[in-house]
């Protein structure tokens, strides 16, 4: 399987099919094959600081994020924030025409958000999209 690594930033597997372009090196769309209704953004930033990715503070992230990109309440939402030696956060958005699982990963060397994203209904394609966002590594 293909994959980007961006060096002191992340590395995601992408399946053959897809498409990936970058303007600037610090943001990145990945976009499924034919159609393109699949989609994943994701932007590089400068690392944060160890007290930033405690589950608290991480949760208010995402939370922040959500309510910037929409959602009505964001305050509610729930979000998973994953053990191990990389600190990260995840959460889902449920829309009217697109369902959302968004990453921050708190890597040594940077800071990530990524957003995938698939039609509403589209089970399989969220559940893509979703296992893409969990393999993501530091490069």
């Amino acid at each position: 399987m293909p994959q980007i690594d961006v060096p002191d930033a992340f590395q995601i597997e992408t399946p053959d099919d897809w498409r990936s372009t970058s303007v600037d090196g610090r943001e990145y769309t990945l976009s499924s094959g034919g159609d393109g209704d699949l989609r994943i953004d994701i932007v590089v930033y400068q690392a944060r600081t160890k007290q930033d990715a405690l589950p608290e503070a991480s949760t208010a992230a995402v939370r922040a994020w959500a309510k910037g990109v929409g959602m009505q309440d964001s305050d509610g939402l729930s979000v998973l924030t994953a053990g191990g030696a990389t600190p990260r956060a995840f959460a889902t958005i449920r829309g009217d025409k697109r369902d959302v699982f968004v990453g921050f990963f708190y890597f040594k060397k940077s800071f990530v958000i990524a957003a995938g994203s698939a039609p509403s209904g589209d089970l399989g394609g969220f559940k893509r999209v979703e296992q893409m966002l969990w393999g993501i590594e530091a490069a």
